[in-house]
């Protein structure tokens, strides 16, 4: 992709054996769209549904018309902290050290702590606690898209 779009940005590492341990990618198009509408994102991972085990990793942006617009993408070995750590760490380097003012994730305790490590001034929230702080837990459309307990789970 990198030969073909110049503005397409990748940063890769791999295991002794050639496996994936780390990747982190975006291009042109999710790179303008963050600066338009990356001043809140979602974080959001799917753990081991792919054939290959890998943790992927979707960063999503809500344009003005109120659609999901994905900024940028990942695929981890795992869910550890030094991995989120890599993953935030490589966000700044090419954002221009730029954080988001939000971020809504799950509630993943090393994921929490590397946001607080890599990006002290971004308010971070949890899914759950967003949609209890402002009354959205019986919301069909945001429980049911990002898989939330309903409130009687909560």
């Amino acid at each position: 992709m990198k030969e073909k779009n110049q503005n397409f940005f990748f940063e890769l590492e791999l295991e002794e054996d050639q496996s994936i341990k780390f990747a982190f990618w975006a291009d042109a198009r999710s790179t303008a769209a963050f600066e338009y509408f990356g001043d809140v994102i979602s974080f959001d991972t799917t753990y081991n549904i792919n054939r290959y085990n890998l943790v992927c990793g979707s960063f999503v942006g809500v344009n003005r018309h109120g659609q999901s617009t994905l900024l940028r993408c990942s695929l981890m070995k795992n869910e550890e902290i030094e991995l989120f750590k890599w993953l935030f760490q490589c966000w700044l380097r090419f954002m221009g050290e730029n954080a988001p003012k939000g971020f809504l994730t799950d509630q993943c305790a090393s994921m929490k702590r590397a946001l607080e490590a890599c990006m002290p001034t971004t308010i971070h929230r949890n899914w759950n606690d967003f949609l209890l702080n402002f009354g959205l837990v019986d919301n069909k459309w945001l429980s049911g898209s990002v898989g939330l307990k309903s409130a009687a789970e909560v």
